[in-house]
């Protein structure tokens, strides 16, 4: 018999459906095993309806994520609402779906929707809990271009083109304290759930729950599931449905669509879009957007982003023979969709979606945090103008809605004030740069003047790899930096994008700076990183005639347009005398390398890595490399070394420097694609780096074993270079020295301590 109901129990959302097989015990123990004690009173009070409910899917927050939410929160509102699926969710289910799949509805008297959306952790954005990510790019084809009819007075629009860094999920997503795999926490049979996080029989993570080879909790197959805007740690099978274990209250709609929320006596801070531009709008397209049926993801600039615009902008409200460009104006902020909407949390770096103003692409850049632990930031931009989410994942019955702190697509700040905004450290440096630079970063286009600039700003990455002393003396080398600023703006009659624009960085071609010399641009189309899509556009500048110095231009925070220009961040500079900190230090510096840095240091390694006459190349696995490989044998051979543990301190040294090669920079730009290099690494083992359609790729022979691994991003330092990897170089044969896959271990756990054990001594 089919039951048609569906209940959101504060923070927790269950699906009813049909008949499901007896699985790992009642929806309220499987809850408190997962740390949700409160998750799991709301299940007690409501065990009447759940017994009776054959099949079901529950959505639920561990306790942890839940200490800001009034204990009666979930009484509160723990109403019936009307069904919003048919069927339990399994994990399986939930992978083989595509990158956004629906499973709520919308309908009278519902509250919600849940959306899941399983996206590949590799190339996923920086992760939870201050995990990081990999991956580079920029998108789209140097023809993109949008034509007269996107110029808002005078000001020429295009997309945008950034792309960001890959994803892993966060730290601290194991099975719970005292769960971990490995010692007290198997799956054996006859083991019982309650103390050191044991499971009995047909509760390891079989066909439905298993983690792929390798990952931790939070990742299944390689992926990262989301539901709405929380991340799923884990599923687990009840006795008749699944519980999605979540990191975070679901976001739930409060408001019936945009209108009602910029009208609530609660938002504050939406009166000028609405007044301004939301309000009028033709009687059509408010409502189509108040539809209930509709998916819509809004991007909604706040009261402060209006404060800038200016002149221009009081006319275009005020011309009725702009009214369809005021139009394009609002629509270039909404993205609509038949069955899809996008929260922050799941955002993907460079993805891009068609805005209601068909001339614009919206398009994500995601920022890894510069404080340790913090969240990244999340920017979208359209027309090539970047607004950085100030408040996402506000839910509505017909989609979400993300404050931003830009009117997009509306170019108002100079460069300068970019500068400020998005490249702190070298904005401190803006005193000591020629007058002439200063006035051209400031310049107010409507005082005249017809040339832009194209700034290749160094990021904050880069001079926070410089140590304190170095930096100091920088600011006494007054001639290194009017170099730096005069090499690094190009002037020209329109700025240059590296993609989705008319104007767009094309291979060969020289560009005229400040310094009264050239630079010319390196262009590769490479493989999307998020898997589906156009191609990447990795643009990289060098000094005319000198080929061995160059940036990279760092695509998550490119194309950043102002009303005088563009600023593109860039990983390094072109002057010679000017060298970021050492390998080790801009490994600190990017914040995406603290496993491998914890190897480094309990090998002992750090003074090679900050050896200042060094000339190094290192292969630095990301965290999230590390986490798929597994983080429990990861922490067990740190941990061991660190105690100086002889075989363990003697592999994990080994292992470490097999990444390193000494007295050589390796580089993108000095292989042509199909060129293979081969070098020794300090590990003693060989390397062979080969370049594919623009992109390295490294090949660590271990013993018998190829190992291979991507190379995602280069990043240069004062001794050396860092070459940013997909994969950390270890083979299936390093556990016969002690060192365990988290997938093996999860098997020889799974067949009894005593086989376990035997196992380990072969």
């Amino acid at each position: 018999m089919r039951n048609e109901c569906a209940w959101h129990l504060g923070w927790i959302v269950i699906i009813c459906c049909g008949q499901l097989v007896a699985g790992q015990g009642s929806a309220e123990e499987v809850a408190r095993r997962n740390q949700m004690s409160r998750v799991a009173d709301l299940l007690q009070k409501y065990s009447a309806m759940l017994t009776n409910t054959p099949r079901y899917t529950l959505f639920g927050t561990k306790d942890q994520f839940l200490t800001d939410l009034p204990a009666q929160t979930g009484d509160q509102i723990g109403y019936l609402l009307k069904i919003i699926a048919e069927r339990s969710l399994s994990e399986t289910e939930a992978l083989a779906s595509p990158s956004l799949d629906t499973i709520g509805g919308i309908g009278e008297n519902t509250k919600c929707f849940i959306q899941i959306r399983a996206v590949q952790t590799a190339f996923n954005q920086q992760g939870l809990g201050g995990s990081n990510y990999g991956g580079t790019g920029s998108y789209g084809t140097s023809n993109s271009s949008y034509g007269s009819n996107s110029q808002y007075g005078g000001s020429q629009q295009g997309g945008t083109g950034q792309y960001g860094t890959g994803s892993q999920s966060g730290t601290g997503s194991q099975y719970g304290t005292g769960t971990q795999t490995g010692t007290g926490s198997q799956y054996g049979t006859g083991s019982q759930p309650g103390t050191g996080g044991q499971y009995g029989t047909g509760s390891q993570y079989g066909t439905s729950g298993q983690y792929g080879a390798g990952t931790q909790t939070g990742q299944f197959g390689g992926k990262t599931l989301f539901a709405n805007n929380a991340r799923v740690e884990r599923v687990e099978q009840t006795s008749n449905g699944y519980l999605y274990v979540l990191d975070r209250a679901l976001a739930v709609a409060k408001y019936k669509s945009l209108e009602d929320l910029m009208t609530s006596e609660e938002s504050t801070n939406l009166e000028q879009f609405n007044n301004q531009l939301f309000s009028r709008l033709p009687g059509p397209d408010h409502t189509k957007y108040r539809n209930k049926k509709g998916k819509y993801t809004f991007f909604i600039p706040s009261d402060t982003a209006f404060r800038d615009l200016g002149t221009k902008f009081e006319q275009m409200l005020n011309d009725p023979m702009q009214k369809e460009q005021l139009y394009k104006l609002v629509k270039a902020h909404v993205h609509s969709d038949t069955d899809k909407v996008f929260f922050k949390a799941a955002m993907l770096n460079g993805e891009s979606y068609t805005s209601d103003n068909p001339d614009m692409q919206i398009v994500v850049s995601v920022v890894p945090s510069s404080t340790a632990g913090g969240e990244p930031d999340v920017y979208v931009s359209s027309g090539h103008v970047r607004g950085k989410i100030i408040q996402g994942d506000i839910a509505l019955l017909n989609g979400v809605a993300h404050i931003v702190d830009q009117v997009l697509s509306y170019p108002t700040l100079t460069v300068d004030r970019i500068l400020q905004r998005d490249f702190s450290r070298f904005y401190e440096l803006i005193q000591y740069a020629p007058s002439d630079v200063r006035q051209a970063l400031q310049r107010d286009p409507m005082q005249g003047g017809a040339q832009t600039v194209t700034v290749l700003a160094p990021t904050n990455e880069f001079f926070n790899s410089i140590p304190a002393d170095q930096m100091q003396q920088l600011r006494g080398n007054t001639s290194a930096l009017e170099q730096m600023f005069r090499l690094h703006v190009i002037t020209s009659n329109e700025p240059i994008f590296t993609s989705y624009d008319r104007s767009v960085f094309q291979r060969g071609t020289a560009y005229q700076t400040m310094a009264n010399q050239a630079v010319t641009a390196e262009v590769n189309e490479l493989p999307n990183p998020n898997g589906d899509g156009p191609t990447v556009r990795e643009v990289t500048i060098y000094r005319q005639n000198d080929r061995s110095k160059s940036v990279v231009i760092a695509t998550e925070l490119a194309d950043s347009r102002g009303n005088n220009g563009v600023v593109h961040g860039v990983r390094g500079t072109l002057v010679t005398t000017l060298r970021g900190g050492s390998i080790l230090s801009t490994l600190r510096a990017s914040g995406q390398f603290s496993q491998f840095i914890r190897g480094i240091e309990a090998s002992m390694l750090q003074s090679t890595l900050e050896n200042p006459t060094g000339k190094m190349t290192l292969f630095a696995p990301t965290d999230a490399a590390i986490q798929r490989y597994g983080m429990a044998p990861w922490n067990d051979l740190v941990t061991k070394a660190t105690r100086r543990e002889e075989e363990s301190y003697a592999l994990l040294r080994q292992i470490v420097m097999r990444h390193l090669i000494d007295r050589d920079e390796i580089r993108s730009s000095s292989l042509e694609d199909g060129a293979r290099l081969t070098r020794r690494s300090e590990g003693g083992i060989t390397l062979t780096v080969e370049r594919r359609t623009g992109t390295l790729f490294v090949e660590a022979l271990l013993r018998d074993e190829r190992v291979n691994a991507r190379v995602e991003r280069e990043t240069p330092a004062g001794n050396g270079v860092v070459l940013q990897i997909s994969d950390v170089l270890i083979s299936r044969q390093d556990p016969k020295k002690g060192f365990t896959s988290a997938s093996s271990a999860l098997r020889l756990a799974w067949m009894g301590p005593a086989l376990a054990a035997l196992l380990h001594l072969v």
